[in-house]
């Protein structure tokens, strides 16, 4: 049930007050002093304004100070209590307004902090998992060498070259985590220019050639393509093709293939990058972004890069004003979509725009 307004309260309490008042004077005319019929009426109204008026701006003053008090210990913007000329009810009202939209503020920023804490907490697991793994490598490898392998012509520079490897893996993470920091940062600069889309992506075949031999897993366009020139930081957005081709090998099947498409819209090119490997299952591919996440927890650390590949990509692609998206299904694969701006120049340009051709 909705309360009544505080003028209206005041309202009947100075009725109330006007009729004790009227019954006072009828009864003071009857015992004590004869009053004229207008002193009767007069009395009890004048009483009763009176008594309206001093309630109004005494109850009107008490409320400002103690809302302007609530609103200094919440941190709500006093602008609502400062207006003299507001009315009693409009107080009221706007108090009550302010204060539920406080609220709501309150329990969204509740929530994102809960969400964040949740995020800090998983995010310093998935970064201690993937420390963990090579560091005790290296310990291993050290100990080893330490209780007598190291006089072992066969076990110590097999050995060592293993250690290596594990540090070059940390090391990679830890220039994954700086870059990324910095693009978080927006410490990213950009040096845009025209280039060939279609050569960057046949660059980034090429990069993957043996790799991809090794597990005969097939890097194919869906058709021949002609120049198509873009604008862009070549050697980030190489960087994004080239962590999309690596998880499709690293997470594909045996012999599988990733077929890249691109589609021509009015300002931009859309490239896609299909593969028919296993599928992610939907409920994974909202957070398939984030720094670490892995899709199979089980999953062999070891296989992959450092977790930080698609958080990366994504951030580039914004950076550049685009946009980066994923569907699939669970069986017959994953596709992976980028956007990119077209160039107004029919070839190749220098970062300072000076035409290569």
């Amino acid at each position: 049930m909705k309360t009544a307004r505080p003028s209206i309260l005041i309202l009947y309490g100075s009725l109330g007050y006007m009729l004790l008042s009227f019954f006072f004077t009828l009864l003071v005319h009857v015992s004590a002093v004869p009053l004229s019929n207008t002193l009767i009426v007069l009395i009890p109204i004048f009483s009763g304004i009176c008594s309206y008026l001093v309630f109004y701006f005494l109850l009107k003053g008490f409320i400002q100070f103690r809302l302007a008090t609530i609103y200094r210990s919440i941190q709500v913007n006093q602008s609502s209590v400062q207006g003299f000329n507001k009315s009693i009810d409009s107080l009221m009202e706007d108090a009550e307004k302010e204060v539920e939209e406080w609220k709501k503020n309150s329990t969204t920023e509740i929530s994102k902090l809960k969400e964040q804490a949740e995020f800090r907490k998983e995010f310093l697991g998935n970064l201690a998992h993937e420390l963990k793994t090579p560091v005790f490598s290296i310990q291993g490898y050290l100990l080893t060498l330490l209780d007598g392998g190291l006089e072992d012509p066969q076990v110590n520079r097999s050995f060592l070259e293993r250690a290596s490897k594990s540090t070059d893996r940390i090391t990679g993470i830890l220039e994954d985590l700086d870059q990324i920091t910095r693009l978080e940062m927006e410490d990213l600069r950009l040096e845009l220019r025209s280039f060939d889309l279609v050569e960057l992506l046949r660059e980034s075949f090429d990069f993957f050639e043996l790799i991809a031999k090794d597990k005969d897993y097939h890097l194919v366009f869906d058709k021949s393509y002609t120049p198509k020139y873009v604008i862009a930081d070549r050697n980030k957005m190489g960087q994004v093709f080239t962590n999309l081709i690596s998880n499709a090998i690293s997470y594909g099947n045996q012999s599988g293939t990733l077929t890249v498409s691109i589609l021509n819209l009015e300002e931009r090119f859309v490239i896609e990058f299909k593969d028919d490997g296993p599928g992610i299952e939907p409920h994974h591919l909202s957070r398939l972004f984030e720094r670490f996440y892995r899709v199979e927890k089980s999953r062999n650390r070891n296989e992959g890069g450092s977790g930080l590949g698609l958080a990366i990509a994504k951030h580039i692609v914004e950076s550049h004003g685009q946009s980066i998206q994923v569907k699939s299904n669970v069986g017959i694969g994953t596709t992976f979509v980028v956007s990119i701006e077209k160039s107004k120049n029919t070839g190749p340009v220098s970062s300072r725009g000076i035409p290569l051709k």
